[in-house]
């Protein structure tokens, strides 16, 4: 007992070196009897470590000291030759076949993802800043794929549910490399654990909490994958920088899958294992900012709250209603409308729509076409009216100003805002009367409309 178990202090716990895990001493007694295991406690032979130099990393650079939860990978690499793995390939490519749109390329997103698989295994211990999101219709080949990757970190990987995520004991996230989430939320519980995802994926540290023991604090070595069947999967934010989110489609039918077990039944995940250690990086590390997919995009929508949806449709010009000076009353009540036509039941209060209207302005990332980051697309002020002929008229106002409205030839910025906030009056009567408040015409590109000199913003040439 003196050469195998050493107390990790100040917990009522041991290590057992041989069989390489955290022992309660109680239980020690039920192996080797209360008498030895009061001798092993108070013999000057026992050997002790602080609770912190039990750890774990796969970097393998922690002090003598320390005992580390990581031995290495049980599965060794087979040389794989020239096409070996074209079959393990074309189920990826198959996942990835959506993301050919305009706005991705599906070759572009595949190697994304081999080279967030490779860089674990090519620079041990890899931890990713960002999170892999595949989700879409059953049988697509999901699991099929992910379980040889999570069966090539063999006890570092692991495949979690909801139960796992949800309850407070997580214990199942110590000592792991990968993490393959399986349909983790339902939809009621989408946001209450969004902010716990986040924070599994980008923490260094994070506490291991088991039943009857004392939480402790472990380097988090763990990448995350999600798969899910549903179309709402996570609830992401506008600006996510985490998650690259690939939408699946339907079966493939053309004995793929047959395939792709033959190969794994010959020992395939060894070879593939071999493929991604030598798969070329380029510059490629763990905080490279996932790519920007129609799915991802379509996935931040469904998040949105109705007030950051609403000014979403309206800068991009899905609304009719043109986007030009306003007073923070009228574009509430175009709002309240808006939320009419689509279906919201909850309309927040006017103080907490424009506090979020700010916000999401302020934040929206937009660049010109020599990547240049542009200024916010909406300023929001309080402008000071000229003297109105009667004393029941407004002296002042909240006004939104779009980016590059302003007042021209010398006219005051009171007198500007005036006018602009009349002359919006009109086309805000026409959005309220309208039976669809939606443009049927896809919305201008980002970074080509400019100010007019009346308020409103314009098609630049």
């Amino acid at each position: 007992m003196l050469e195998n178990f050493v107390l990790i202090y100040p917990t009522d716990t041991a290590w057992d070196r041989d069989k390489r895990k955290q022992v309660k001493i109680a239980n020690m007694a039920h192996m080797f009897g209360a008498d030895y295991v009061r001798m092993w406690k108070g013999s000057a032979d026992r050997k002790t470590i602080d609770e912190e130099d039990l750890v774990f990393d796969p970097t393998l650079t922690c002090g003598p000291e320390a005992i580390n939860l990581y031995d290495g990978l049980s599965v060794a690499p087979v040389p794989a030759k020239d096409g070996e793995c074209d079959v393990m390939l074309e189920l990826l490519r198959h996942l990835c076949s959506r993301c050919d749109s305009g706005v991705t390329n599906a070759d572009d997103v595949m190697e994304w993802v081999l080279r967030w698989l490779a860089l674990p295994f090519q620079k041990r211990g890899a931890k990713m800043a960002t999170a892999l999101v595949f989700h879409g219709p059953q049988g697509t080949g999901k699991n099929l794929f992910f379980d040889v990757i999570r069966d090539m970190y063999g006890k570092y990987g692991v495949m979690v549910g909801q139960t796992e995520i949800e309850e407070k004991y997580n214990g199942w996230v110590s000592a792991k490399q990968l993490a393959v989430c399986n349909e983790v939320v339902s939809r009621q519980e989408l946001y209450h654990h969004k902010n716990r995802l986040k924070w599994m994926i980008d923490a260094p540290k994070i506490p291991i909490r088991t039943m009857h023991t004392d939480t402790r604090w472990e380097s988090n070595w763990c990448n995350f994958v999600f798969i899910s069947n549903e179309n709402k999967p996570l609830v992401l934010e506008v600006g996510d920088r985490r998650h690259l989110v690939v939408y699946t489609p339907t079966p493939e039918d053309r004995g793929l899958y047959d395939r792709v077990r033959a190969f794994l039944k010959d020992g395939g995940a060894t070879k593939f294992l071999d493929y991604l250690i030598r798969y070329p990086m380029g510059d490629f590390h763990e905080h490279t900012k996932p790519l920007m997919t129609e799915a991802k995009e379509e996935l931040i929508s469904l998040g949105m709250s109705p007030d950051e949806r609403f000014m979403a449709e309206w800068l991009d010009g899905y609304l009719h209603l043109p986007l030009r000076v306003c007073s923070a009353e009228q574009l509430y009540r175009a709002f309240q409308r808006w939320c009419q036509s689509a279906g919201e039941r909850y309309v927040p209060p006017r103080a907490s729509f424009t506090t979020t209207a700010k916000r999401w302005a302020m934040e929206r990332l937009e660049r010109d076409q020599n990547g240049t980051r542009l200024p916010p697309c909406l300023s929001y002020k309080i402008v000071n009216f000229p003297n109105q002929p009667t004393a029941s008229s407004y002296r002042s106002a909240r006004i939104w100003i779009p980016r590059g409205s302003g007042p021209l030839n010398g006219v005051t910025e009171g007198e500007w805002a005036l006018g602009a906030v009349e002359a919006f009056e009109a086309d805000l009567g026409r959005f309220l009367r309208a039976r669809d408040t939606l443009d049927d015409h896809p919305p201008p590109p980002h970074g080509s409309k400019k100010g007019g000199g009346d308020g409103s913003v314009s098609s630049g040439a």
